[in-house]
């Protein structure tokens, strides 16, 4: 079983060089409409974190936009609610990779953010205002991460491909409850999450992370969608 994952994994990767080759690494600040598929599924690096026996870096992130029906988010909307805003303050309450990150801080430098991922508090002035250093802090941290995108066009529905790829990914990569593969480095800053699926996996992903099998049309999916992506250099 080890074996086969491996592979598949060393399959992944090297289908995303030719992603790379199409929507090179770029990182978050850098971000505008004009320089992103409408649609698409989106990978983060971190780095530091590469993957064993290589130098190349292992995936940390993996999301999408639109997988619920009648959803009009676009790529650049769920990407934009990760950069954050021009002063870097950001909303982490509208970005789970916010909030994820920010509670990483939190803990390895023991600060008192009290409601922070508190979703009561999303109109809070006050509470939004103490957290301003903390939101700043997690926005330079994500423009360090480069990721790439795969094109994926379609329907916004909780089965499209995109969801899709995203979940079965996320399962592919996860480390979960599982012999780890491409293991995250000693200083990897999601050890300080509270949350023990982002500590187990080595993603900053809580959903599907426990899935231990993928799909076994995953790969001819990703393959056909990486097949008609545009060139986005």
């Amino acid at each position: 079983m080890t074996t086969m994952r491996r592979q598949n994994i060393d399959k992944f990767y090297e289908l995303l060089d030719e992603v790379i080759k199409k929507f090179p690494k770029r990182t978050l600040d850098t971000i505008s409409r004009n320089n992103l598929p409408e649609k698409g599924v989106y990978f983060f690096f971190e780095p530091n974190e590469v993957r064993e026996n290589s130098n190349s870096d292992r995936v940390v992130r993996i999301g999408t936009h639109a997988a619920i029906a009648k959803s009009n988010a676009t790529l650049y909307d769920r990407l934009y609610n990760h950069k954050g805003s021009k002063d870097l303050t950001g909303n982490h309450r509208g970005s789970v990779f916010r909030k994820l990150i920010g509670y990483s801080l939190l803990y390895k430098d023991n600060l008192n953010f009290p409601h922070w991922g508190d979703k009561s508090k999303k109109s809070d002035r006050l509470v939004k205002s103490s957290e301003k250093s903390l939101e700043i802090s997690v926005s330079k941290y994500l423009y360090t991460l480069p990721f790439t995108v795969l094109e994926v066009p379609g329907p916004s529905a909780k089965d499209n491909d995109r969801a899709f790829i995203e979940e079965n990914t996320i399962a592919l990569l996860s480390n979960y409850d599982r012999q780890p593969i491409d293991k995250h480095s000693a200083n990897w800053l999601g050890l300080h999450s509270n949350e023990q699926k982002i500590i187990g996996s080595g993603l900053w992903n809580s959903d599907y992370v426990d899935r231990k099998q993928i799909d076994s049309n995953y790969f001819d999916i990703f393959e056909k969608h990486l097949t008609k992506m545009k060139n986005w250099c």
